[in-house]
């Protein structure tokens, strides 16, 4: 994402520096998801460069200085409190994603087999849908609340196919032939719960959008 000016984002107003912010941050998770599956296809150099970029990347600070300080003299749709805990969900992807391309770094993996990477990817790519979709659902939550609702549920939709999904790549990783303290099962298994729990905060900010939804569309 190209750089933006301290005017230019004066110049924003709070829903388009909503739009940018989680633009800006489903950037980086895509850079992060891009990276696992540059891990599963052994391009170590790729999956290094992408997950540094996770780490430090802090374009979104500004943004997140700006809105802060053009909240609090803005007439909004819906309360500050609710669109300051909009934005604190948005964040919270960043500080996921950060700490889980650190953990992943750790350890230059090798996968046990191809059934693993091709189930590994397919929960990469419902991963990838779920937050693409949740930046659409923010970048409608200003002006369309049923719109924003709907797709909330496409995503939650998405990430019940995950769950069938994580416990059968957990399922094939126990019932390989080897030793349960290995660093590569441990990694493994760190690595499907990190995909789940970024998709879970996904799926918790979706239903937060759509508890918004409820709230504010009586007055539509």
């Amino acid at each position: 994402m190209k750089e933006i000016t301290e005017k230019e984002l004066k110049k924003l107003n709070i829903d388009e520096l909503t739009h940018l912010f989680v633009d800006n941050i489903n950037e980086q998770n895509l850079k992060l998801i891009e990276g696992i599956e540059f891990l599963v296809e052994e391009k170590f150099d790729n999956f290094t460069k992408n997950l540094n970029y996770v780490i430090e990347t802090n374009t979104e600070v500004q943004i997140k200085k700006a809105f802060e300080a053009k909240i609090f003299k803005s007439k909004l749709m819906f309360s500050k409190a609710d669109r300051l805990k909009l934005f604190t969900k948005i964040n919270d992807i960043k500080n996921i994603g950060e700490f889980f391309a650190n953990k992943m770094l750790l350890y230059k993996v090798v996968f046990p087999d191809n059934e693993f990477k091709s189930q590994l990817i397919k929960v990469l790519k419902s991963l990838k849908s779920i937050s693409n979709s949740l930046t659409k659902a923010v970048k409608n939550i200003g002006s369309d609340l049923s719109k924003a609702h709907d797709i909330c549920e496409d995503v939650k939709e998405e990430r019940r196919k995950m769950r069938k999904e994580e416990w059968q790549l957990l399922n094939r990783l126990y019932n390989y032939d080897m030793d349960y303290l290995s660093r590569t099962f441990l990694y493994l298994k760190e690595l499907i719960e990190d995909i789940m729990m970024l998709a879970d905060h996904i799926k918790s900010f979706s239903e937060y959008i759509q508890f918004l939804s409820t709230k504010y569309l009586i007055f539509d």
